[in-house]
């Protein structure tokens, strides 16, 4: 199996810190200190490293540290097969720049060097929140192991909006729908697919593999897009309707990713609070072992504040399924106390209230 990780992480002008520089090794990391001294956003400029906005997907102008208000930069040194390489991401507010070993290249790039997938704590709250933000949660798992998932997201977004945009102005006239209509089945079709595909894939994992958490099986509320010529045709025939509506009414962006505890029988939205995030946690740590498994690598773990409210069996079956990953994580908390039992296994790092770094 391939090692990959962080060794050497240097943060500057981003969010609370100026100037940070950190090293770590194969070890686990925990990150603790009190509410607002910073863990947060040393997680989201690891996360950085990664395609996409981040784990917070907030707007590049709000990781600018405003005391300074010069460009953020994260830069790292990172090694793949005991082979270092660097990555660098930086943002003046406007654009963001990425560079491998010095050469600048797509963000897309990133995903072929690290793997990196997230715990945050509103995702506690995914199967009573909107569709879209399950969406968003899906597709970025499925993005995961098709690197080029995000990509057609995008191009099918753009499409819709204009389609959407025709359909706000009462544009009747077939003749303007059609180039974007074609486009649009072709990509919605090889969405449609790779997120069923996926389904497919993390469902087994999360059955067969699942030593500690429920198992969970997940599906896609909507029918299969049988195939583009399909798509298409629907899209014309419906063409009436969504005039009327002033929107697209079928395709992949209004499906809605369901969970079900195969325990229980009950849609995962009628659990507990609790049972609700021990299913998050089993469908995180599904993804990484398929990651490890289809990757030939174990991806990097970010996990903020995800031992909150879980009792100290579940904790520790966690911190032991975290463990048999042989994965690099970076793990959050409040207090040192809740991590003992990783004493010998982690590197232990405090953050203090003027925001400085302690090993």
């Amino acid at each position: 199996m391939s090692s990959v990780g962080i060794e050497k992480l240097k943060i500057s002008n981003f969010r609370s810190y100026i100037n940070l520089e950190l090293f770590f090794d194969s070890a686990p990391t925990i990150i603790y200190g009190k509410n607002g001294v910073g863990k947060t956003n040393i997680l989201e400029a690891i996360s950085l490293l990664y395609p996409g906005k981040g784990l917070r997907r907030s707007s590049l102008r709000d990781m600018v540290n405003l005391s300074k208000n010069l460009p953020w930069k994260v830069e790292a040194v990172c090694h793949r097969n005991n082979k270092p390489f660097e990555l660098e991401t930086s943002s003046d507010g406007k654009g963001r720049v990425v560079r491998i070993d010095g050469k600048k290249v797509p963000q897309n790039n990133l995903s072929s060097s690290l793997k990196i997938i997230w715990f945050l704590p509103p995702l506690d709250r995914i199967w009573t929140e909107s569709s879209k933000e399950r969406r968003k949660f899906l597709d970025r798992m499925v993005f995961s192991l098709d690197i080029n998932h995000a990509k057609r997201c995008a191009q099918y977004e753009k499409l819709l909006r204009d389609r959407n945009r025709l359909l706000k102005d009462h544009i009747a006239d077939g003749s303007w729908y059609l180039a974007i209509e074609k486009q649009m089945a072709i990509l919605g079709f090889e969405i449609d697919s790779s997120r069923r595909y996926f389904i497919k894939d993390i469902n087994k994992t999360l059955i067969e593999k699942n030593l500690h958490f429920p198992p969970i099986k997940l599906d896609l509320k909507d029918e299969p897009i049988e195939n583009n010529e399909a798509f298409f045709e629907n899209l014309i025939n419906q063409r009436n309707n969504d005039l009327v509506s002033g929107r697209t009414n079928f395709g992949p962006h209004n499906d809605d990713l369901r969970g079900f505890f195969l325990d229980k029988k009950i849609d995962a939205k009628y659990c507990s609070t609790g049972e609700q995030k021990l299913s998050i946690i089993s469908i995180i740590l599904s993804n990484a072992k398929l990651i490890k498994e289809r990757q030939n690598a174990s991806p990097i773990l970010i996990l903020d504040e995800i031992t909150a409210h879980l009792d100290e069996v579940r904790k520790e079956n966690l911190f032991s399924e975290l463990l048999s990953l042989e994965s690099q994580f970076f793990i959050s908390g409040t207090e040192a106390s809740i991590f003992n039992s990783l004493r010998t296994k982690a590197k232990f790092l405090e953050l203090d209230e003027k925001k400085k770094s302690v090993a």
